[in-house]
């Protein structure tokens, strides 16, 4: 392609960069790019989501940031790849930097003559990455209007704006559409549904779903062991943690932080205790993820934290401390709590 001169047709050369990064080949991607001698946004999209595949959220915002220092404008599609890196770094400023940019994007494409399902995907998809659950929602009002359908993606945005935006009646009218639309239901669709309405707080719908559910996945079991403990039903959340180590899952970082804060609920700090230190053995997170990870649950709660939740983050902090790493292992079975709640030990 070289000799051939095929560089001055960039539509093949980015696919080519495409296909590499799907094959996680970055080396080979990378000396293509580089050899570009004017890239365009497609070539550096298809360079930054090759980037996102192999999650790389770091080497996303470089390249973000260069391509705006060489005068190449992003567009949808570069926002939401470049939001969820920053996402993934706690990149606030960043984050917010793109976030705003999002309106600008909107303006452009309210200019488009022509508009495919790639193009509202990918719009929809960006708004509610960054933060913009609303924003998403009249976006597909304005999509039906024009006539076009949308795909799994779409609804699975909606889903997560839904979340976001605590709108429960978008929730029921998203899952109504996947009825009657016959969409298939499998693991991730049900796991999102599990989701939305976890934290919409509507427990029973989300637990019928899960129960429903012909297979799990980490995703769902950590959804609901989420929602009974954003809650306050402690009870409920450790519960349905011991049930998840039972099936076989491991529990992730978010089904432990927020088994963590179902004992702040609780009033159970050895509880806590045991959690922690199952967490800093296995070095599933540092102290800081710890903290980060309880302010961020503490925060979604459906009421204000109480003096006691802050506490006992507080007295969970300061027993943190560093630990050889340890190879993962399953974690031990969990006591059954249907029973009241005593101070006994979640985890060994």
């Amino acid at each position: 392609m070289v000799s051939s001169g095929l560089f001055s047709h960039g539509n093949s050369i980015t696919q080519l960069i495409s296909s590499y990064g799907k094959a996680g080949d970055l080396e080979s991607a990378h000396k293509l790019f580089d050899k570009i001698p004017l890239r365009r946004v497609d070539s550096w999209n298809a360079m930054i989501i090759a980037y996102s595949r192999i999650e790389c959220p770091v080497e996303v915002v470089n390249a973000y940031n260069q391509m705006v220092l060489e005068g190449v404008k992003p567009d949808s599609s570069t926002f939401t790849v470049a939001l969820k890196a920053c996402t993934i770094l706690l990149d606030l400023e960043k984050g917010e930097e793109i976030w705003e940019k999002m309106d600008k994007a909107r303006v452009v494409f309210e200019k488009m003559q022509r508009r495919d399902i790639v193009c509202w995907t990918t719009m929809i998809t960006g708004f509610v990455q960054s933060g913009k659950g609303r924003e998403a929602v009249d976006l597909y009002r304005w999509m039906q209007r024009e006539g076009m359908v949308g795909d799994g993606v779409v609804i699975l945005g909606l889903m997560q704006a839904s979340a976001n935006i605590a709108d429960t009646k978008l929730g029921l009218s998203v899952h109504g559409y996947m009825i009657r639309r016959a969409f298939s239901m499998d693991v991730n669709m049900l796991s999102s549904l599990v989701d939305m309405y976890a934290k919409n707080g509507e427990l029973e719908r989300a637990t019928r779903v899960f129960q429903k559910m012909p297979c799990r996945n980490t995703v769902s079991w950590s959804a609901l062991i989420s929602g009974f403990a954003q809650n306050g039903l402690a009870a409920n959340a450790l519960q349905l943690l011991k049930e998840m180590q039972v099936s076989g899952f491991t529990p992730d970082v978010a089904s432990l932080v927020s088994a963590l804060l179902a004992c702040s609920h609780a009033g159970s700090l050895k509880l806590g205790r045991s959690i922690h230190g199952y967490v800093a053995r296995k070095v599933i997170m540092d102290q800081t993820d710890i903290i980060w990870w309880m302010s961020r649950r503490m925060l979604l709660l459906p009421v204000s934290p109480t003096p006691g939740t802050f506490r006992a983050t507080l007295n969970i902090r300061s027993r943190l401390h560093l630990c050889p790493k340890i190879s993962p292992a399953g974690a031990p079975t969990l006591p059954d709590v249907r029973a009241p709640l005593s101070d006994h030990y979640l985890l060994n």
